[in-house]
């Protein structure tokens, strides 16, 4: 059997590991965002959990395919989604920044490398929107 190529086997690690980064991502977030509590609730807490999950749903491909800008075309429709239910863009932004570095500490470098691509074009895309 072939070896996976670096895309794939960095979309596979980020599946496998969806739920650990996901619960991350959402305890970093609120760490660094104290008021989110007070605005969203333990509601939007879960919220936030599942829609990290859907996040890396939506990466992985992306990520396997060398694909930066279907994780961007995510992004901005995912951006204008939580917009209409008054979740500012910066939030989005920073969530997907928090993702790169907790991938980055859990996958090896090359694998880390491929999927911060993504982000990276994700987070670009974000600020360059201006939403």
């Amino acid at each position: 059997m072939a070896a996976l190529s670096t895309g794939a086997g960095a979309a596979a690690a980020l599946l496998e590991q969806k739920e650990a980064v996901a619960r991350s991502v959402t305890g970093l977030l609120y760490a660094e965002m104290p008021w989110l509590v007070e605005r969203y609730g333990e509601r939007g807490r879960l919220k936030c959990l599942q829609d990290l999950g859907y996040h890396v749903e939506y990466l992985a491909p992306a990520v396997e395919l060398d694909d930066p800008a279907m994780f961007v075309r995510y992004t901005l429709w995912a951006d204008g989604l939580l917009r209409s239910r008054g979740v500012p863009t910066g939030e989005l932004a920073r969530c997907l920044e928090l993702m790169a570095s907790e991938v980055a500490a859990r996958l090896p470098g090359d694998q880390a490398a491929a999927v911060s691509a993504c982000l990276e074009a994700g987070v670009t895309a974000l600020r360059e929107s201006g939403g």
